[in-house]
Parts: structure tokens; sequence; C-alpha cells
């Protein structure tokens, strides 16, 4: 048991860290979208809307890594959890077999579930879109 407290010592750890990263990441797309409104009420120049595109893309990049970490984190504990061949508690159980984990993954900054692709593509139509259909401002 002492090698499963290990692990989920470790990991939880590693979800905290996370955790911190997300609240920061949703908090940058607040901003983001901030910004699309505030081009909407009083009109942006060209080179607002190249600055606004670019940090967006890093925004978005920047919420996917965060989102691949966790998904890698949860996967990986799960698998390694599994491989303790220590009897586990029926929660815990539970858990591992609803992650489905048959090896260790790494991260990445493509989700790996349709529904998170259709939602990160779904902000960036909302930040990019929306600031390029912004007026030019207002003299």
């Amino acid at each position: 048991m002492e090698q499963i407290a290990l692990l989920n010592e470790s990991y939880t750890a590693l979800l905290g860290v996370s955790g911190i990263f997300f609240i920061g990441n949703i908090l940058l797309l607040w901003m983001m979208f901030r910004g699309v409104t505030n081009a909407n009420l009083y009109g942006v120049n060209t080179f607002g809307k190249v600055m606004h595109s670019i940090i967006s893309l890093c925004v978005v990049a920047f919420n996917m890594g965060t989102y691949g970490n966790v998904a890698m984190t949860m996967n990986n504990w799960a698998f390694a959890v599994s491989e303790t061949g220590e009897e586990l508690t029926g929660g815990l159980q539970q858990f591992v077999d609803s992650m489905g984990a048959t090896e260790y993954v790494s991260a990445s900054l493509i989700p790996t579930d349709p529904l998170g692709i259709v939602f990160y593509l779904a902000i960036l139509v909302g930040l990019i879109g929306g600031m390029w259909a912004a007026p030019e401002p207002k003299e």
C-alpha cells in the first residue's frame, strides 16, 4: 500500500500545479474575449487585429497544453496504480477501469477526445473571427 500512497501524493501534487495553470489560462481566455468585446465596441486597426490573433493562438495553445498535461497525468496515474500489483479499493479500481489506460503516454497539444478538439476550435473561431469582424476605430 506504500507504493500507492506515494503515487497518490506525487500525482496529486502534479494535478495541483496543473490546476493553477488552468486558472491562469482561464484568466487569459477571459482577457482575450474582453479584447474582442472592446474591439467591437470601440473599433480596432489592422495591427491590433494581427496582434490579437497571434496572442489568441498562443493562449489557446497554452490552454491545450494544460489540458494535455492533465489528460496525460490522469492516464499515467491510472496505469501506474494498475501496475502496482496490489489489491485496489473499489473506488480506485473503478477509476483505473474508467480511464482504460493501457500504456504510459506523453502530453500532447492536440486533445485526445473529439469534444476537446471542437471546444478549442470554437474558442479560436470566437476569438479570431470576433476580432476580424470588429469595425475600424471610430473617429
